[in-house]
């Protein structure tokens, strides 16, 4: 309360949807070229699991401060000025923990696409993307919002084409 650093806002240079996580990409590749000084894995399964969320905070990179916190959490602390002074690389596990987070006032005006794991009921889009019918429709909300959606695993990567992933997806799924 009262107190307001840098501009009062969090600076996000990375929202990335990655099943994975925090894992070697994110925490070399990524965490270089966004130059973050905190990594935000915004999760309610992962907050809720001991385990995962203690791995995940020991597999930040030197230097930079990894914490894991649920959607609403998230939701609070980008509201609150105290955390100005925060680049933060945000990480989501799933299309629809991030459309809550921007639903609930997470200013992001472009996801990363990393990659998104099969299981039942998901058709596979690409090597590293598979989604389900609940992705689909999260997507093209999010879409709908003007939300820019850049598929790619690393930066060095170029960009693949979204509207193709999610076209293929549609196709699939009916």
């Amino acid at each position: 309360e009262g107190t307001v650093l840098g501009d009062g806002h969090i600076k996000y240079g990375l929202a990335r949807i990655d099943t994975r996580l925090l894992h070697g990409q994110v925490a070399t590749a990524w965490t270089k070229t966004v130059g973050p000084n905190r990594i935000i894995v915004v999760s309610d399964n992962v907050a809720h699991d001991d385990l995962r969320k203690s791995m995940i905070e020991q597999a930040a990179p030197p230097g930079v401060k990894a914490n894991v916190v649920p959607v609403d959490k998230m939701i609070q602390v980008a509201k609150d000025p105290r955390f100005g002074a925060t680049k933060a690389m945000l990480l989501f596990e799933t299309p629809q923990d991030a459309l809550r987070a921007i639903k609930g006032g997470v200013d992001i005006k472009e996801l990363n696409l990393g990659s998104m794991a099969h299981s039942q009921g998901k058709v596979v889009c690409t090597k590293a993307v598979s989604m389900g019918s609940d992705d689909v429709k999260t997507f093209d909300e999010l879409l709908a919002m003007g939300i820019k959606i850049d598929v790619r695993k690393v930066p060095t990567d170029s960009p693949e084409n979204f509207d193709e992933i999610l076209k293929k997806a549609k196709t699939e799924l009916k």
